[in-house]
């Protein structure tokens, strides 16, 4: 494949994407992507040629370096990317990056609706850091391997599932959650399993973290960085939805329903549904929305 671009090998690839008005206005969408084999004479940056032309400066960019290294200034920050590290930014920012010899690595450049607050809220997860080693990376590579090949057979995936594809990529940037804990044999998975069965107990943080032989402190970073909340944030949001189902198929009244999902009084259940649900529970008994 021809790449006029100065370092990159041509055995490297890159494919272009048109989003209908339907993906913009609807989906997460590619608008280019590629995989790039670079000696050090490759270099880019907002003010390339190539950046200035048509939109290219108006999306978020991803790479996933696979080998080699990558010198990067973002955001007024010099950084270094690595084998096994993924580098969000976005490109309305001044950027620019250079390959040292041996560089290889898989980039797309997208867009969508609400991007920008996912990115957001990923860079927040990573302690406002550019360039970091999620757990997903594998899954993440494997992802946009696929949609290459799709590309490079002429059957690349319709504008949906580049959307749902590109919805899983940042939901595993933000969530840090990989193949492995999806399994469920991790600490966090059975911190979950360990809450969902006892909701009804006056449970806490620190029971929880004792559960699975961390400490609150650790055990709350850990699951916050998997799931996006805080433990605290889980055991009230599932309680929330026993008491939608009990209240909706059974008899029990508002305060039976307050004890049996693991209040200690009736005014903490419904000052605490209303503030989550927007209605207090008698109300959502007769209309459950």
């Amino acid at each position: 494949m021809l790449i006029p671009e100065n370092g990159v090998h041509q055995t490297s690839e890159r494919y272009f994407f048109t989003p209908s008005s339907l993906a913009r206005e609807l989906f997460y969408y590619p608008t280019r992507c590629g995989h790039y084999f670079c000696s050090s004479a490759y270099s880019f940056s907002h003010q390339s040629a190539i950046a200035r032309q048509g939109d290219h400066n108006l999306h978020l960019m991803l790479f996933l370096v696979r080998a080699g290294a990558m010198e990067l200034t973002l955001s007024g920050v010099d950084t270094i990317a690595a084998a096994g590290q993924a580098v969000l930014f976005d490109c309305r920012e001044p950027y620019r990056y250079a390959a040292a010899d041996g560089l290889e690595f898989t980039w797309l450049l997208f867009n969508g609706p609400n991007v920008r607050a996912f990115y957001r809220r990923i860079l927040q997860a990573h302690g406002g850091r550019h360039v970091f080693a999620p757990r997903a990376y594998a899954g993440m590579v494997a992802e946009l391997d696929a949609l290459l090949r799709g590309c490079a057979a002429d059957e690349r995936p319709s504008e949906a599932d580049c959307s749902q594809l590109l919805h899983r990529v940042l939901c595993r940037l933000l969530l840090e959650e990989s193949g492995a804990a999806a399994g469920g044999n991790d600490r966090i998975a059975q911190a979950i399993r360990f809450m969902n069965s006892r909701l009804t107990d006056p449970l806490t943080v620190q029971d929880v973290a004792a559960s699975v032989h961390l400490s609150p402190s650790h055990f709350s970073r850990a699951f916050k960085a998997r799931t996006g909340y805080s433990p605290y944030e889980y055991i009230v949001l599932r309680r929330i939805d026993r008491a939608k189902y009990l209240l909706t198929s059974t008899q029990l009244s508002v305060k039976e329903v307050a004890f049996a999902t693991g209040y200690n009084s009736e005014e903490n259940f419904i000052h605490s549904f209303q503030k989550h649900v927007g209605i207090p529970p008698g109300l959502f008994r007769k209309y459950p929305v």
